[in-house]
């Protein structure tokens, strides 16, 4: 069992990386009424667009609600009671947020005319319940055999290990997500943002939709990073197990797979943009895709496999 300190310094490290999560979507929701692109947006795209921004801004005030409980309701204490209200807030902003994201995707698809705006909005909503939620309540189905099976792996686990300890690495797992985080935002936030300048109105349309792909790419790349603290949350009840920690590791890694597409994706429109050529662009992006899976998972392999 997690010792009472880990366990409230994990919710609240989980409830940061959903904070992070949804702060950028909601800065560019604000910025998004004054950009030129959304004036010519039709009235419906504008209504779902206001209540994305409604949603979200709720989400939010969710998130930020622990730290104010923790210091007014029970006197800046560890206790768990604040470990089960930070966990009992997060289980239910995860739905608004999940709401909120994929209701904020339906203006991008109808400024772009992509046809089933409506939709691809559905499915990234369905995807991010789907991820968060289903996957992580499905587990709890097969839960309790689980732990009596793994708790002697884990203690065998820890004896070889010494101090680095399934606690450590569970921490260490979840900042590496938090480290991830907060780039994959910032580009959203610019990938969003970009569909109503007029400038984007320019380009041509094959850069529009690798625009587009890049977008979606760095979208469920967020949804991936922010899955391991709902799966904490739903799955293992806010525990340090060996299996929390393979699952993390892996939401890490298949992220960090669409997150190169997603930064290489909108250096071809950069590049393209600047010296008139698609193809260079492509060939400068397409460089630069190898560069990043060679370093991120080739080298790291080949290091691994060195080692043993």
């Amino acid at each position: 069992m997690a010792e009472l300190k880990d366990r409230i310094d994990n919710s609240l490290n989980e409830a940061r990386m959903l904070l992070l999560g949804g702060q950028v979507l909601l800065g560019v929701a604000f910025r998004v009424y004054f950009e030129p692109g959304f004036q010519r947006l039709p009235g419906n795209a504008q209504l779902l667009q206001t209540l994305s921004l409604f949603i979200l801004t709720v989400t939010l005030g969710l998130l930020i609600w622990p730290a104010p409980f923790h210091q007014i309701a029970i006197r800046g204490e560890e206790s768990a009671r604040l470990d089960r209200f930070t966990s009992a807030v997060m289980d239910w902003a995860l739905f608004p947020f999940a709401l909120g994201t994929g209701m904020s995707l339906y203006p991008i698809a109808v400024a772009m005319r992509v046809p089933p705006a409506g939709v691809l909005a559905t499915m990234s909503s369905a995807f991010a319940l789907s991820l968060w939620y289903a996957v992580s309540l499905g587990s709890t189905a097969v839960k309790r055999d689980r732990v009596q099976k793994d708790l002697p792996k884990q203690e065998d686990e820890k004896k070889k290990r010494g101090e680095n300890d399934i606690g450590e690495r569970v921490k260490t797992v979840l900042i590496e997500c938090r480290m991830a985080l907060p780039g994959a935002q910032a580009l959203l936030g610019f990938q969003f943002i970009n569909v109503f300048t007029d400038a984007f109105e320019k380009l041509p349309r094959l850069l529009q939709w690798v625009h587009f792909g890049s977008l979606l790419s760095t979208l469920i790349t967020t949804m991936l990073l922010i899955a391991p603290a709902a799966y904490h949350r739903l799955a293992e009840g806010g525990e340090e197990t060996e299996h929390f920690h393979r699952v993390a590791s892996r939401f890490l890694l298949l992220a960090l797979v669409f997150l190169a597409p997603g930064m290489a994706g909108d250096v071809v429109v950069v590049f393209s943009k600047i010296s008139g050529s698609i193809t260079l662009g492509l060939a400068v992006s397409g460089a630069m895709l190898i560069l990043f899976y060679g370093f991120w998972f080739g080298y790291s392999v080949w290091a691994r496999r060195s080692a043993s």
